[in-house]
């Protein structure tokens, strides 16, 4: 009999000419399992998509109505939008959209161009994996509903969450802007 208590991270690689290392895939694939886990949000489907600049371009022409690259793209599924409270602490807002949201089952879509990571890695002074893992989780933390481009607060509080988790999932390594 099949376990379906915990539901695939899949990651898909397009154009099929793009070369990416097997081995940081499966830590990167690790990571967004982690963090799943930790949000107690295994059931959940996930789905990471590792482009490159022309692609992500495209979809970032199509979707947001901005011709540019850009490193992450969410496209979100079942969570619906959140307001990030100014006086809640971290977690509560985590608990608060994990209660909301009983029935889901489809996380969403991360687009990740390894074009745009590539660089950011280098501009952080750390590893391509760990900007991988960077962009997972801000594209998680857009795919459970929030938003850091509204306000300034809302950006703080984007960015408190980000911390939470990565300090959550990656204790020793220290997160990065």
């Amino acid at each position: 009999m099949a376990n379906f208590s915990t539901m695939p991270v899949y990651l898909t690689v397009q154009p099929e000419n793009i070369k990416m290392d097997n081995k940081t895939l499966e830590e990167v694939k690790k990571f967004a399992d982690s963090l799943l886990k930790v949000l107690k949000l295994e059931n959940l489907e996930l789905s990471l998509v590792f482009t490159d600049d022309k692609t992500i371009r495209q979809l970032n022409r199509e979707w947001r109505g901005k011709d540019k690259p850009t490193d992450v793209l969410s496209f979100p599924q079942d969570f619906p939008e959140m307001d990030l409270e100014c006086n809640k602490e971290p977690a509560e807002v985590l608990n608060e959209v994990i209660r909301n949201c009983k029935g889901c089952k489809i996380l969403g879509d991360i687009v990740i161009s390894l074009d745009t990571a590539q660089k950011q890695a280098k501009d952080f002074d750390w590893s391509f994996e760990n900007e991988l893992k960077r962009l997972v989780l801000h594209g998680m933390v857009h795919l459970l509903g929030f938003d850091h481009e509204k306000s300034p607060i809302d950006e703080k509080k984007f960015r408190e969450i980000e911390n939470f988790l990565w300090n959550l999932v990656e204790k020793e390594k220290p997160f990065r802007w």
